[in-house]
């Protein structure tokens, strides 16, 4: 029974961790309009130093290596639901989706676990 626990387990992180794709993430990061079709600027142009956006996440009590509620904090402040934020994205209202979200969160938390420092990979 224990074995069967912990197969299950692993099998359940399997499938979230394949819910999420870093490098698309990135691709999202470097030139969000070329990866989603919209007219937006990319999230680079404001947080190029990747570490101190980790940074600011952190200040504001996002643990940047829980992708799931780093997306969820990406929603709200596109929602203009975060205090400090209202409005600063809402560019991205509409063309981001939840698999974007969540794939630029698991890009975030990557470069955290790297220590990607500075500029962001621009894809070609």
């Amino acid at each position: 029974m224990r074995h069967a626990v912990i197969a299950l387990a692993l099998t359940a992180v399997g499938a979230v961790a394949s819910a999420q794709d870093a490098a698309r993430g990135a691709r999202l990061f470097g030139d969000t309009a070329a990866a989603t079709g919209a007219p937006v600027a990319a999230c680079r142009a404001c947080h190029s130093d990747v570490a101190a956006l980790r940074a600011m996440l952190s200040n504001r009590g996002v643990k940047t290596d829980d992708v799931r509620q780093l997306a969820r904090w990406l929603q709200a402040v596109i929602d203009g639901a975060q205090p400090g934020a209202l409005n600063a994205k809402a560019q991205f209202r509409g063309v981001l989706n939840a698999q974007d979200l969540l794939d630029l969160a698991a890009y975030i938390a990557a470069a955290q676990r790297a220590g990607i420092r500075g500029t962001a990979p621009c894809p070609g």
